[in-house]
């Protein structure tokens, strides 16, 4: 009886062979996953059948190879600065409607300074075809209130690919509880909308919470910090800045035009601002708003914005639904009423890029909402 090694054809094919009493045993693993294939003779004894059992265990294990399925969805989540206001974030993921992750993420050291920081979760579609995936996030401020709001986000799986679900935290979108004012004449801070599920809170408005397979970027480790920006591209020249208004969409301007201010939610007056530019980031630029009476030169205190731009067309960005107080910090809005007014925007990027532009308009003499 001889146990004879045959040469090994190529580094992806292993081979072991046996040769007893003249008939040949083989086992062939194709480490490439191909079909594998066992031919057994005779018995040979048990010393030969040991070996035999443990060639037959390894290709029982091998058998189980097959071509690595990347299918994979990152769920990245990222936040505008929130004040401090947050204290911790629950997460909920499911895949087809089963939940693979369930978490709650909490400041690092317990300072709710800086958070939350951005955080990433691999989901694994293998075998799941292009299941849906589902995140549900709990923006928690007081742990023993509900949630400041609720973001949802879902997509589908890319056999074959590994993907970035990129899931943005507004601030814009917190639903501050009414606070009872009493005698002070300072409004209560603007609170986002209420959205009944599958919307959710986009750019300040209820808003499909679907992102279309087609919108998903490949994943990369830098992610955080390298989100395409359709507002900024390379060599783009100068910034430009636009000031018109509107609550659910950008609509232009004309000088002296009238716009009719309005009661809030929160007990403030305000008129609708919406912004349009380019080149400057889209995401992490400061829009800084500011209001002075002609003539008698009566200012109203900036409000200061640190939210995300969204694409328009023509290579802009705009931003749109801005509340701005006409009696912001307590002032007497009524001074504004039936007067000229000129609004001033600045917008700052990261990258330190401004614009400014101001357009005058008139403000209604009375309420549009007494």
């Amino acid at each position: 009886m001889t146990l004879q090694p045959r040469g090994w054809p190529t580094l992806a094919r292993i081979g072991l062979w046996w040769r007893c009493a003249g008939l040949g045993v083989a086992l062939e693993h194709d480490l490439l996953c191909r079909v594998p294939c066992m031919r057994l003779g005779w018995a040979c004894g048990p010393r030969v059948w040991s070996k035999l059992s443990s060639g037959a265990v390894l290709c029982w294990a091998l058998a189980g190879c097959r071509s690595r399925d990347a299918t994979q969805i990152v769920v990245g989540i990222q936040s505008d600065p929130m004040g401090g206001v947050l204290s911790a974030l629950h997460v909920v993921i499911r895949v087809a409607g089963t939940v693979v992750d369930d978490e709650h993420i909490q400041p690092p050291h317990g300072s709710r300074v800086g958070f939350p920081q951005p955080w990433e979760k691999t989901i694994s579609g293998a075998g799941k075809g292009a299941a849906k995936v589902e995140v549900a996030i709990d923006a928690i401020g007081d742990p023993a209130a509900k949630p400041l709001f609720t973001h949802l986000s879902s997509t589908h799986f890319v056999p074959g690919r590994t993907a970035l679900l990129r899931v943005p935290l507004e601030s814009r979108c917190i639903v501050y509880p009414v606070v009872p004012r009493g005698a002070s004449k300072v409004p209560g801070p603007l609170s986002g909308p209420t959205c009944t599920a599958p919307a959710t809170c986009i750019m300040g408005a209820c808003q499909s919470s679907d992102v279309p397979v087609g919108r998903l970027e490949p994943y990369a480790r830098n992610w955080p910090t390298n989100a395409p920006d359709r507002c900024k591209p390379a060599n783009g020249g100068a910034p430009d800045l636009q000031v018109g208004t509107g609550q659910a969409y950008y609509v232009p301007l004309t000088p002296g035009q009238v716009l009719q201010a309005e009661s809030g939610p929160q007990g403030g007056h305000h008129i609708w601002i919406a912004t349009r530019m380019k080149n400057l980031k889209q995401a992490g630029s400061i829009t800084k708003i500011s209001g002075l009476q002609p003539g008698t030169d009566t200012p109203i205190p900036p409000t200061t914005l640190a939210f995300t731009y969204g694409p328009d067309e023509g290579g802009y960005c705009k931003l749109y639904g801005i509340r701005y107080q006409l009696d912001n910090e307590g002032i007497d809005y009524k001074q504004f009423l039936g007067k000229p007014l000129d609004v001033t925007v600045t917008v700052t990027d990261p990258a330190g890029s401004k614009a400014t532009a101001t357009t005058h308009v008139q403000i209604a003499s009375t309420l549009l909402n007494p």
